[in-house]
């Protein structure tokens, strides 16, 4: 019987979605957004690494860096809707990471994920950091944070990332077989990486703030939350969009800008979303997910 539910409840899912037209909408966004994506790679291409920081003594309407961190295969093109948003709330410091996902696997990536973090953080003479991942990179946040201890992060907020794998990346691919390094393996539901991000959960000082989507074909709903209770994690729901058209929607950039604001203090913003509740989430040990949400202007 678990085995014909397994079956039955993607082909369920899929017959409930094709009956709403927000489904089509959200398909088309994430056609347009794989061609707006790829049309800005190029500019991304260079990492300037920390020559690209503003001077330290330049003063910032809010003092606390962030760093982004990009998916598989793509570069710091990425971020340029999110950074406007956030430079616009008043967050100049910010700074975007490149790396090749093809020439280090996820917990070295993570040590240069740290190490950049770190560094950013004496540029401005900062104790603090918030840092957002997209895809991969959100894992390798998270990796940096839990596993490798890496101290300051305020916020961790991580954007369509596989914390609970990803079923196609079993199958492999004809990259993977070329490069030993190459991550894709290591994003496998049961690989040593996922399991020891299992694992490892426990309560830390860093909020973790996990987004995701109900129309996300590469991550699906689910396989972008934190589910481990220990972390305390935030799941909110950046309703019909897919893994790329997410970082060019509106109700994202407005969420991040909200959690970040509200974790300085700045006028304007409620409290951080904190992770509610219910009979149903208690029953599982995992957070309650809600619908993202932003109160303060971006």
């Amino acid at each position: 019987m678990q085995f014909v539910s397994r079956m039955a409840d993607p082909v369920q899912r899929v017959a409930v979605a094709v009956r709403r037209p927000a489904t089509y909408a959200g398909h088309a966004r994430e056609v347009v957004s794989t061609a707006l994506t790829v049309g800005a790679w190029p500019f991304g291409l260079v990492d300037p690494g920390l020559d690209s920081l503003v001077d330290r003594d330049e003063e910032s309407p809010v003092p606390t860096p962030v760093l982004l961190v990009h998916g598989y295969g793509a570069n710091r093109s990425n971020w340029g809707f999110l950074s406007r948003h956030l430079r616009q709330a008043g967050f100049g410091r910010v700074h975007a990471l490149n790396y090749n996902p093809l020439r280090a696997d996820v917990p070295h990536l993570a040590e240069l994920c740290a190490a950049r973090a770190t560094a950013v953080m004496e540029h401005f003479d900062s104790d603090r950091v918030h840092i957002v991942g997209h895809s991969l990179g959100g894992l390798i946040a998270r990796y940096a944070v839990q596993v490798l201890g890496l101290r300051g992060v305020d916020t961790c907020a991580t954007v369509a990332s596989p914390h609970g794998g990803v079923r196609l990346a079993r199958y492999g691919t004809a990259l993977s077989e070329l490069s030993p390094l190459d991550t894709s393996r290591q994003l496998r539901p049961d690989s040593p990486v996922i399991e020891l991000l299992r694992s490892s959960a426990r309560p830390l000082p860093t909020r973790f703030v996990a987004y995701y989507s109900n129309l996300d074909l590469i991550v699906p709903a689910r396989r972008a939350m934190i589910l481990e209770a220990e972390l305390e994690a935030t799941n909110l729901l950046v309703k019909d969009h897919g893994h790329l058209s997410i970082m060019w929607s509106r109700q994202l950039a407005s969420s991040i800008v909200d959690q970040l604001g509200a974790a300085e203090g700045l006028p304007g913003y409620g409290a951080p979303v904190a992770p509610l509740r219910s009979r149903a989430a208690s029953a599982s040990g995992g957070p309650h997910s809600q619908p993202a949400r932003a109160t303060g202007s971006a």
